[in-house]
């Protein structure tokens, strides 16, 4: 079980690396963002999120005493789904664009999506997840 749970993980942050590398490469291009990447590691950290919220449920349920913070996996939910509506909306007007055209209207969105997977890392790293 701990294999599956740390090849979970490990998918989980190329999900994340998905999602802060072509933002943190892109933050002042005009042109050409990659959504594509963000709308994927958007649906990646979803997905393995919630399968690493199972598996740490399965895990504890055997300790009386200890749980997992549900407030910390619903705010890192919401994150998480912020990302991916975000991705998916800048990925959509991105395809509308004509080619050769500016767009630097869809740069916020970048931001938005980067903004939020590197607080979403702050949470991760900074917020206990389970209590006693």
């Amino acid at each position: 079980m701990e294999l599956v749970r740390d090849i979970t993980l490990i998918t989980h942050f190329f999900g994340l690396a998905m999602i802060i590398g072509p933002f943190l490469i892109q933050m002042r291009a005009h042109t050409g963002y990659a959504f594509s990447w963000v709308l994927a590691g958007g649906i990646v950290q979803l997905v393995t999120g919630l399968l690493l919220t199972g598996l740490a449920e399965m895990r504890l349920a055997d300790d009386p005493d200890m749980s997992l913070d549900h407030t910390k996996i619903a705010v890192k939910t919401v994150f998480a789904l912020v990302i991916f509506i975000v991705a998916l909306i800048a990925y959509r007007r991105q395809k509308r664009v004509a080619p050769g055209a500016t767009q630097r209207s869809l740069l916020p969105l970048l931001h938005v999506a980067g903004a939020f997977a590197i607080a979403n890392l702050f949470i991760a790293v900074l917020w206990p997840g389970v209590v006693s």
